[in-house]
């Protein structure tokens, strides 16, 4: 046991999702605080135990329980200086939740002597286990949901679909205005220099596909300017520079707007180089210092031959 908690520390601060990562590795990465605190646990209360000294039950609970948040604590703290980690407050939570998980299903003898409480006790663990297992559980269903969908990339008729995009809480699926089917994805747009969302989480192989289509919903009354981008992995590799994506603006008129874009431009649009449309990243949709907040609504993105 000792050798497995040896073995995982220095995983706190090497390896783990990169920014390409996919977010039910994200999600698994996460859940492994949980598994090693839970460890981290039955082997502190071992070691405790041997000593043979009269110590409460509650004590060495307390005493763990405190522990284990000092330990979480320092670790996300020492992650603001490991390279490719930041802290997370979340993790300190997993880490507190191993512990319980511990002393609820692990420990003997238990935390309660009288049986019904100790069931309450694990009743009240487990449902926090589901709830730090519920963001794997989302991710799996959506990139599922994503391959089974496509060539379409967002329709927002399955739940989870806005996890796709960055800036996915300015999206929120609605059927007040839909083009397809039973739902579309209102998106707030702010007064920020650029105010929009952009799809990342997708099938990335776009080869076999000729036309991008989607559909807009422009609630006001005059023309609203919108801004598009494409980009493969390469562009941050090469300094994200304005000319080494594909780059268009539409004009939205009142009402739906049924856009297309031309994947054979997307491909010539970098200059220098041809997109590698194997590996295409990031379809973005923006406007531009909006005088005033807005509202517009997208629909039905999908690939076409």
């Amino acid at each position: 046991m000792m050798v497995a908690l040896l073995v995982g520390a220095p995983f706190f601060f090497l390896g783990g999702p990169g920014y390409h990562s996919s977010r039910s590795f994200q999600a698994t990465w996460d859940l492994g605080h949980l598994f090693y605190f839970l460890v981290f646990t039955f082997w502190a209360h071992s070691r405790w135990s041997r000593k043979g000294k009269p110590i409460s039950p509650f004590s060495i609970f307390a005493a763990l329980c405190i522990l284990v948040l000092l330990l979480g604590t320092a670790v996300e703290f020492l992650q603001m200086f490991a390279d490719g980690r930041s802290p997370d407050s979340f993790d300190v939570l997993r880490n507190l939740l191993g512990c319980l998980v511990a002393f609820a299903f692990c420990i003997r003898p238990r935390l309660f002597a009288v049986r019904w409480r100790q069931r309450v006790f694990q009743l009240g663990v487990s449902l926090l286990i589901v709830l730090a297992i519920y963001p794997l559980a989302r991710a799996v269903y959506d990139e599922s949901a994503a391959r089974r969908q496509f060539p379409v990339l967002a329709d927002f008729e399955t739940p989870f679909e806005c996890d796709r995009w960055e800036n996915a809480e300015q999206l929120r699926r609605e059927q007040e205005y839909v083009r397809h089917g039973s739902w579309a994805a209102r998106l707030q747009l702010t007064t920020a220099t650029y105010s929009g969302v952009a799809l990342f989480r997708f099938p990335r192989d776009w080869r076999d596909y000729r036309i991008l289509h989607f559909s807009v919903y422009n609630p006001g009354q005059t023309p609203l300017q919108l801004n598009s981008r494409i980009h493969d992995t390469h562009h941050g590799k090469l300094g994200m520079d304005f000319e080494d994506r594909f780059n268009k603006a539409f004009i939205l008129v009142p009402g739906w707007n049924d856009l297309a874009i031309s994947l054979d431009q997307v491909k010539t649009a970098p200059r220098g180089r041809a997109m590698d449309m194997e590996h295409i990243e990031g379809f973005g949709l923006f406007v531009a210092r909006q005088p005033r907040p807005q509202v517009i609504y997208l629909d039905h993105i999908y690939l076409d031959r």
